[in-house]
């Protein structure tokens, strides 16, 4: 395939960066390609089907998670003996789809596109479909490879993947003679698991998904960049695989920073790009070299991306709670010195004692016939006041009934919930969760009531306006067709 290069001018930011070229463009520049651990499953993957011939591969990947820059970096791996279709327009018909190939396999001439396409006649169809099918034949001798590559391929009608299912129909007794991969957002596995697809969908040999990054990789991913970035571009072009040992950019961001970059961006490489790209023009707005983490949260308030709340550290929680502990019990020992009666009665008891022991005193010894007068003196002890004391108290807990019957009366809240998706298999219900979680979006995934679907539930939500506003962002995300219940 031929490539064009186009230079772009640097903006004042990444010039003041000492950067040579664009870290962070949104174009599959090669330069820049990152194996992350599930690109590099997946290019793994894909390779080995390819060497077995086998027929029918889809790879599936969220808005953003880098499926164009893994199909341009396969175009990179192919030999020099594959014929590639590469289809970039989903929204095509059969005739579009059959005359793309041969023109790409160099069987046919291009067409003129100004002109309005004829209808394709079921014996026009088949003269193109055998013109294809004499081509793949004639490949087998020479050990060569033929591939149709179709991106964004969930927008694909049901006639189009029809046609594609006839097409992976070419075949010799030990090998496929046409490979197809399918490239496209999560919902081409809903698609494919629809009833009428279910020919297609169990031809399919192998699959692979591509995963958001990690926090450490989007910490690693930045960093390459901004080294391929810093290297002189005329020296490197086209290659993918430099020496950057000895480059040394000026800007860095603070690990921070990069944490803050993976949270915020929930670990897809477009949003990570587009958000250090604002972060470095921050930077470059408060005259320094290092991206900190208010250079990204001013980013993201720029882009209008929210951010979710930050988990405190093992040291601020500690502190936290021991904070939350001495108020505590700041709280119980004032509210039992308020409210505990016998606080205030020990002073008014202790003087009682005293009279007792001066009883005593009234027995002087010499007239031993005024001992029985003695007795009478312990009589108004009897009397006792003290036991009068605490039987106010015993009253206390009569206004507690109150504040019973208050509570029984508190009314049930209305709880709002979405369904995104469904699944066959746990382990796909819980990675299309995983990603809508990291999209800051509440969900789980749980069986249904036939015990055979895994549903993706997102909610649940206080209120029908907040459930509306999550499903819209759904929508942006792909997922269509969502449905709002109360449980």
């Amino acid at each position: 395939m031929t490539q064009t290069t186009v230079t772009i001018e640097l903006t004042p930011s990444e010039e003041f960066h000492g950067l040579k070229a664009r870290p962070f463009s949104l174009t599959p520049d090669l330069r820049f390609t990152f194996q992350s651990h599930s690109h590099a499953q997946a290019m793994e993957q894909i390779g080995q089907a390819l060497k077995r011939r086998e027929g029918l591969v889809v790879v599936t990947g969220e808005v953003g998670t880098g499926k164009t820059m893994l199909c341009r970096a396969l175009l990179d791996t192919f030999e020099t003996r594959t014929f590639l279709s590469v289809i970039l327009d989903p929204l095509l018909t059969v005739e579009d789809l059959l005359h793309q190939v041969l023109t790409d396999f160099g069987l046919i001439s291009a067409r003129d596109r100004s002109l309005p396409p004829a209808p394709l006649t079921e014996i026009a169809r088949h003269d193109l479909v055998a013109t294809l099918q004499k081509f793949l034949a004639s490949l087998v001798p020479l050990n060569a490879h033929a591939v149709i590559m179709i991106d964004e391929a969930q927008h694909l009608t049901g006639p189009v993947l029809e046609q594609v299912r006839l097409l992976s129909n070419f075949e010799t007794d030990s090998a496929k003679l046409l490979q197809i991969v399918l490239v496209g957002q999560p919902n081409l596995d809903i698609l494919l698991q629809r009833p009428d697809m279910r020919q297609l969908n169990q031809r399919v040999a192998r699959r692979c998904e591509l995963e958001p990054l990690s926090s450490a990789e989007v910490s690693e991913y930045i960093d390459r960049r901004l080294l391929v970035a810093s290297e002189d571009p005329s020296a490197s072009t086209g290659e993918r695989n430099l020496d950057l040992s000895s480059a040394t950019p000026m800007v860095h961001v603070a690990p921070a920073a990069a944490a803050l970059v993976a949270t915020i961006s929930g670990g897809i490489p477009r949003l990570v790009n587009t958000l250090c790209d604002r972060a470095l023009e921050a930077a470059y707005e408060a005259r320094s070299h290092v991206v900190d983490r208010k250079a990204v949260l001013i980013a993201a308030d720029r882009l209008r991306l929210p951010v979710p709340a930050q988990r405190w550290s093992r040291g601020r929680r500690l502190t936290a709670a021991l904070v939350l502990l001495v108020a505590a019990l700041a709280a119980w020992w004032w509210s039992e010195r308020r409210t505990s009666p016998p606080a205030t009665p020990p002073p008014a008891v202790a003087p009682a004692p005293p009279p007792v022991a001066e009883a005593p005193a009234v027995s002087t010894p010499p007239p031993s016939v005024e001992t029985p007068a003695a007795v009478p003196a312990p009589s108004p002890t009897p009397s006792t006041p003290a036991p009068q004391g605490p039987t106010p108290s015993v009253q206390a807990p009569a206004p507690a009934s109150a504040s019973v019957a208050s509570t029984a009366t508190a009314p049930t809240a209305v709880r709002y919930e979405i369904t995104a998706a469904s699944f066959r298999t746990e382990e796909r219900a819980m990675g299309v969760a995983g990603s809508l979680e990291n999209a800051g979006l509440p969900v789980e995934a749980r069986l249904d009531a036939t015990g055979q679907w895994y549903r993706v539930v997102v909610g649940p939500f206080a209120s029908m306006e907040e459930a509306r506003a999550a499903q819209e962002r759904l929508v942006d995300r792909g997922f269509s067709g969502t449905r709002i219940y109360s449980p």
